[in-house]
């Protein structure tokens, strides 16, 4: 990770205003693409592109410079029980809150990575709408970050919102990124990382106010909010300026809080390689589970790989048999850990970190002799036993 950032790259004109006032706030320095998983016999070299991270003065925009914008495709994506979980409540709240009409029509815009509200949608007797129709209900479900051009893509989710319609997003929230130090977050494939304070203004451009937000615990912190047309004059909830005033406490209006963020990321990654090097000098053996987008960065950041990490395990049967991009790190199917009995499991996707446990907890069920200690690298790093009476555990330390 790049501490000092004497050498800054010209600035570039913002993804939402198109304003010149941009200033790279956070340079994370060449990271493989984290939707890249190549074969684990592969023996090309994984490539690496520059992770850096601006700051629209002029709209308070996080979002990620010219020189990362790559578009892969990351393999089998696995509905966790925790999205569709997810999905399902979030559906219900939006039906209860926005209460759109009976048998309406909706378009949804998912992320692609699992997760999709359709179905609850569906469910709930909303019709999608027909191709080139405006809807209703517009669900853009953490697609947003995936877009070049944010303000193209605002401006067509506009069109798409017919007269007395709501629009309804889910992004992941700059607000945690920023305050919890989730430095993983930050990934080629994800271009820009909202905030409320940023949102606004966006959507005013295209004729769209804001009258509702929510802080939601989704993908480690992510924020809903709905928005309807000006020209229907509709009411604000009072949820929109108390969610502003949490992130300007936090400094989100501000580029110093992600030139802050970056000091404290380099003490994150060095936090996690020397826990995985005590690991190594206590001779515990240790693997990951998950082989989400996140780990290419958290481990390229720590500088930990295969020598520390000999292996993750996934769910996805597409990821099997390939390998965490720059650390080398082959992925094998979740029934290793039973066979090879890990001291140390470190959760990678510690956005779910709970729903891990109980999985881990209903392997082992019954079969005495392995009882992992858990290590959940983020947003609070800790150990974590699999059972209260679990008994003693050699630590590295």
């Amino acid at each position: 990770m790049t501490d000092e950032m004497n050498e800054r790259p010209p600035a570039f004109r913002c993804r939402s205003c198109r304003s010149s006032s941009t200033v790279l706030v956070i340079d994370l320095g060449q990271v493989p693409a984290s939707d890249i998983f190549p074969s684990a016999t592969s023996l090309e070299t994984d490539e690496a592109w520059p992770l850096r991270v601006y700051f629209c003065h002029s709209c308070a925009l996080i979002q990620l410079g010219p020189d990362a914008e790559l578009q892969p495709e990351e393999p089998g994506p696995v509905n966790s029980s925790t999205s569709r979980a997810h999905a399902a409540a979030s559906v219900a709240r939006v039906l209860a809150e926005e209460r759109p009409e009976a048998g309406g029509t909706f378009i949804e815009h998912d992320s692609g990575h699992g997760g999709s509200w359709r179905p609850d949608f569906m469910s709930a007797g909303l019709r999608p709408a027909a191709e080139g129709q405006s809807a209703s209900l517009v669900a853009d479900v953490h697609h947003l970050m995936h877009e070049l051009d944010l303000d193209a893509v605002l401006a067509a989710r506009a069109r798409e919102v017919a007269p007395g319609g709501v629009l309804v997003c889910e992004f992941f929230h700059g607000r945690p990124m920023v305050a919890d130090t989730l430095v993983d977050t930050v990934r080629h494939g994800h271009y820009v990382y909202l905030t409320l304070t940023a949102a606004i203004p966006a959507l005013r451009r295209h004729g769209l106010v804001v009258t509702r937000a929510a802080e939601v615990p989704a993908y480690g912190g992510s924020l809903r909010l709905t928005a309807r047309r000006a020209a229907d004059r509709p009411h604000v909830d009072a949820s929109v300026g108390a969610v502003l005033r949490r992130e300007r406490a936090d400094g989100l209006d501000t580029a110093a809080s992600l030139v802050a963020m970056a000091h404290r990321g380099h003490s994150v990654a060095t936090a996690f390689r020397a826990y995985m090097q005590r690991c190594a000098n206590a001779g515990l053996s240790v693997a990951a589970y998950g082989a989400p987008s996140k780990a290419p960065v958290l481990l390229a950041l720590s500088g930990v790989d295969k020598s520390l990490l000999p292996y993750a395990v996934d769910l996805s049967p597409a990821k099997s048999g390939r390998r965490i991009p720059g650390a080398g790190v082959p992925i094998l199917p979740v029934s290793t850990l039973l066979e090879r009995r890990p001291d140390v499991v470190v959760v990678l996707t510690w956005d779910i970190a709970d729903e891990i446990t109980d999985q881990l907890r209903e392997m082992c069920q019954g079969r005495t002799g392995w009882s992992p200690t858990l290590y959940i690298p983020l947003p609070h790093p800790r150990e974590q036993q699999l059972w209260d009476a679990a008994g003693p555990r050699r630590q590295p330390w």
